[in-house]
């Protein structure tokens, strides 16, 4: 090289795309935080966005939903009067965003535990994850609270980490995102309860389809005498199969926020009515909503594609409190379905079995929606209300489900106190919403 000479600068250009966004509420009823979610063009290398409604930017965040590092969606939450009509201005750039640049409205964790019991539970040195899996059923005592959790200001879920991958729930009483210095498990902190007006757990799963879970399903088994060998929801309906035996197991979560989080419970090897399947459950929280959106996605485990549509699988709510002896009037005495795909559940039962860390029974009320083209049959047994359900001809099954936490739930959460008439009638409303339609131009 010449003396003097320099070495050429390298640098990278940005470059960005705008597309405007027309959002159409189809709906008698305004919405908040209404969910949008639209494709990030293909044709650019896109690693952040920006979107403009009425010139005034809004929280959004892209995710790469399938692990091939590029994001594909686009995600953020508008609200929208009934019949309304909103103009979105959306700028995609090559730029990476900061991570902080929205206040976090969701949350998603994992952890491996700490299981040195010479440390207080504040103290405990918890390792985060965001993947874990398995090829034996013997990681769910090894995680924080048993698997991914995931909250928004208004509601939690978590997922148990193994063959039951039952959906537990935690009912708030404020708004806000909590379970990063409560870990779930509330009732341990209870400076913190007392300070932030913490919530807790509110149900007690059991063997049961808790809320939105997807089994399987074999009437052959079926023990008419089952109910009376029941102890507290500790034995499991005959009929219902668990997912396993399986050959791999894995925990992800996609997404952390801060408009939505993203999480998956992917299982292989699945063996169930003489195939191995593959089977994907994708559960995905937005800001501002107390439903969960659930996305199923079913395939051969040999690869072969094959068309999955006849067969036959569960999901639905279990009957809060139905053997509960504590409070008859309350236990399992309230709970409807439409025979079409909605079903719900109003009730109340110890949330734990320890009841020295929890001294008080918890209200619950539950609810699934499934459209109807999913729907085989209606499934009402003792302890829940189920519906069949089959994949479409594309192997996926989608449906939602939503509770709430009528005793702890304070004003800012809800309007007027639930009641089982209050809840029937808000799940009927929200079994019949439809998603913001959405028509992009470039």
């Amino acid at each position: 090289m010449m003396a003097g000479a320099t070495l050429p600068i390298a640098f990278t250009v940005s470059t960005a795309q705008t597309l405007t966004v027309t959002l159409k509420n189809p709906n008698c009823k305004a919405l908040n935080d209404a969910a949008v979610c639209i494709p990030v063009p293909e044709n650019g290398n896109y690693k952040s966005a920006t979107v403009k409604i009425d010139g005034k930017e809004i929280p959004c965040q892209m995710d790469d939903l399938d692990n091939d590092g590029r994001k594909e969606e686009l995600a953020f939450v508008v609200d929208i009067a009934k019949k309304g009509k909103l103009k979105a201005e959306v700028t995609f750039s090559t730029d990476e965003a900061a991570a902080d640049r929205y206040a976090k409205r969701t949350h998603a964790q994992m952890w491996f535990k700490d299981n040195d019991k010479t440390r207080s539970y504040t103290e405990k040195q918890h390792i985060a994850t965001d993947t874990v899996s398995e090829r034996v059923d013997n990681m769910y005592s090894k995680m924080m609270h048993h698997g991914p959790a995931f909250e928004n200001e208004i509601v939690a879920y978590r997922v148990y980490f193994d063959s039951k991958e039952s959906t537990d729930l935690y009912g708030k009483r404020v708004p806000q995102l909590e379970l990063a210095d409560g870990l779930w498990y509330s009732s341990e902190v209870p400076s913190l309860v007392k300070e932030r007006n913490f919530g807790d757990d509110i149900i007690l799963v059991g063997q049961t389809i808790s809320i939105g879970t997807l089994r399987g399903w074999d009437d052959t088994k079926d023990d008419p005498e089952y109910v009376k060998k029941q102890s507290a929801g500790k034995l499991m309906d005959p009929c219902m199969v668990m997912i396993k035996p399986f050959d791999y197991r894995q925990a992800h979560i996609l997404a952390k926020g801060p408009v939505r989080t993203v999480v998956d419970m992917n299982v292989e090897g699945w063996e169930y009515k003489g195939r191995k399947l593959n089977l994907k459950s994708r559960y995905i929280l937005y800001a501002g909503n107390r439903e969960c959106q659930i996305e199923q996605y079913l395939s051969q485990a040999d690869g072969k594609g094959e068309d999955l549509s006849d067969m036959e699988f569960v999901t639905g709510v279990m009957k809060v409190g139905i053997f509960n002896t504590d409070s008859v009037e309350l236990a399992g005495l309230h709970y409807m379905k439409d025979g079409k795909g909605l079903c719900a559940s109003f009730g109340k039962d110890w949330p734990d079995g320890n009841h020295k860390l929890y001294p008080q029974m918890s209200s619950a009320a539950l609810a699934v929606s499934i459209p109807s083209n999913y729907v085989t049959r209606t499934i009402d047994r003792k302890e829940q209300i189920l519906y069949g359900i089959h994949p479409d001809k594309g192997n996926k099954i989608a449906y939602r489900m939503a509770f709430c936490a009528p005793d702890k739930e304070g004003p800012k959460l809800t309007e007027n106190p639930w009641t089982p008439k209050s809840w029937f009638n808000w799940c009927k409303q929200w079994s019949q919403l439809k998603p913001i339609v959405v028509e992009v131009k470039k």
